[in-house]
């Protein structure tokens, strides 16, 4: 079975999944290469293709959702009523699945501690003193 077959399985369940074209999933793919087993980098020479499917399909679940939903339809006696999945479950099971979803969950902003030194000059960044450039730029 191929990448592209895997996540068209793992998108095949939900409404609109049908609507999602092979180039859009080969997109998602393409932005969702991992090291291989053996360790190499995709664009490094030897690196066998391969793909995290749980991002990619993460990467889709935005225009899966835009899909409209029918809620209930009745003919001649018959009644159907389709609720709409539930999207932040589906994209909490992706994410605890993606490898690299867990490998940057850490949180987007991490606090660093710059030591002082002799090679650290603390300055006041906050403009309350005109006398005194202290922008970060070099021109």
């Amino acid at each position: 079975m191929t990448a592209l077959d895997d996540l068209t399985a793992l998108l095949a369940p939900f409404p609109g999944a049908s609507s999602v074209t092979d180039s859009m999933k080969q997109t998602a793919l393409t932005g969702s290469q991992i090291p291989d087993s053996l360790g190499v980098w995709p664009g490094q020479a030897g690196y066998q293709t391969t793909y995290d499917i749980y991002f990619a399909a993460t990467n889709l679940l935005g225009f899966l959702q835009a899909q409209p939903v029918v809620r209930q339809s009745s003919s001649e006696g018959t009644s159907v009523a389709v609720d709409a999945p539930d999207w932040s479950g589906v994209a909490a099971y992706y994410r605890s699945m993606s490898p690299i979803l867990q490998a940057t969950s850490a949180g987007p902003l991490q606090k660093v501690l710059i030591p002082d030194g002799p090679h650290v000059a603390r300055a006041d960044m906050s403009g309350r003193w005109n006398d005194v450039n202290v922008d970060t730029d070099l021109g």
